[in-house]
C-alpha cells in the first residue's frame, strides 16, 4: 500500500513536472519565432503572445485532468460530483461564466484586432497607457505613471476604444495660451512659433495629396479682456505628443515673462 502512495505522487510530480517544462519550451520557441518574423516580415506579436497563453493554458489543464484521474479517491468523487446533470450545469455556470465570457472575448479581440500589443489605447479616463499583454481573460495595460491596469477582456469588448496607434501613429496637440487684451498680439505669436518649430519632437504634418501643413497661431477667441491662441501641433506619436506639449508650455511661458506679456487674470463672478 505504502509503495502504491509512493508510485502515484512520483507519478503526480512527473506529471506537473512535464507540463511546466512542456509549457516553458513551447511558450520560448513561439517566442523566439516570433521574434525573427517580426524583424523580417514586421508580423503582429499579439498573435504569438496570445498563442503562449493558450498552450500554456492547454498544457496545464490536460495535467490537472491527468492528476485528478490519477487518484482514485478524486476519481470516484468527480465520478459521484458529475453524474448528474444538474450538479454539472450549476458548476459551469457559477464557476466559469466569467472566464469563459473574457476567453472568448481575448478571442475576439486577436481575431477583430481593435489594438495591438505595443498600441497606445483610452478605455476611459482612468484607463489609458501602451498595451502590454493580452492573456486568456486580462488585458494587462502599462500607463504613463509605469502602473500595470488589469483589465477582463469581457469588459474591453462593452467599452468604446480609442486607439492612437491605428493606421497612423502621429498625433496633433492642441497648444493654447489665454494672454491679457493688452499683449504684444505679434510678439505673442512669434514667441509660440518659435518654440514649437525648435523643439525636437514637432513634425511637420502633412494632409493628403497636399504639402506640409503650416504651422499657424490662430486667434480663436477674444473675450472679457483676453485673446485665446492656439495651434495644432504635430509629432511622431502619442507619447512624444504629450512630452512636447509639457516642454512647450513651460518654455512658452519663460518666453512670454521675458517679453513682458501677461496671462488674462481670471473674471470672477459674484453669486
Amino acid at each position: 500500500m505504502g509503495n502504491k502512495n509512493i508510485e502515484l505522487v512520483i507519478s503526480i510530480i512527473i506529471i506537473l513536472i512535464g507540463a511546466f517544462v512542456t509549457s516553458e519550451v513551447l511558450r520560448w520557441i513561439i517566442k523566439r519565432a516570433a521574434k525573427v518574423n517580426s524583424s523580417k516580415i514586421k508580423v503582429d506579436p499579439t498573435n504569438y503572445t496570445f498563442l503562449k497563453n493558450t498552450i500554456s493554458f492547454v498544457i496545464y489543464s490536460v495535467a490537472f485532468a491527468l492528476v485528478f484521474y490519477s487518484i482514485p479517491s478524486l476519481k470516484a468523487l468527480g465520478a459521484t460530483l458529475f453524474a448528474g446533470a444538474g450538479i454539472f450545469a450549476a458548476i459551469i455556470a457559477l464557476a466559469s461564466q466569467q472566464a469563459f465570457s473574457n476567453i472568448i472575448s481575448g478571442i475576439f479581440i486577436v481575431i477583430s484586432k481593435p489594438f495591438r500589443v505595443g498600441d497606445y489605447i483610452e478605455l476611459s479616463v482612468l484607463h489609458r497607457g501602451t498595451v502590454e499583454d493580452i492573456t486568456l481573460r486580462h488585458t494587462v495595460i502599462r500607463d504613463i505613471q509605469n502602473n500595470r491596469i488589469i483589465v477582463p477582456n469581457s469588459k474591453i469588448n462593452s467599452e468604446t476604444i480609442v486607439n492612437y496607434h491605428l493606421n497612423d501613429e502621429r498625433k496633433k496637440e492642441k497648444i493654447e495660451f489665454v494672454v491679457d487684451i493688452d499683449s504684444d498680439l505679434d510678439k505673442a505669436c512669434k514667441i509660440m512659433k518659435e518654440e514649437i518649430i525648435n523643439h525636437r519632437d514637432y513634425l511637420e504634418l502633412k494632409r493628403e495629396n497636399s504639402e506640409s501643413d503650416e504651422l499657424i497661431i490662430r486667434v480663436i477667441k477674444i473675450d472679457n479682456g483676453a485673446i485665446t491662441l492656439r495651434a495644432m501641433v504635430g509629432s511622431e506619436d502619442p507619447d512624444k505628443a504629450y512630452e512636447m506639449h509639457c516642454d512647450l508650455n513651460y518654455s512658452i511661458k519663460k518666453r512670454f515673462d521675458e517679453a513682458g506679456i501677461h496671462f488674462a487674470k481670471r473674471t470672477v463672478i459674484a453669486q
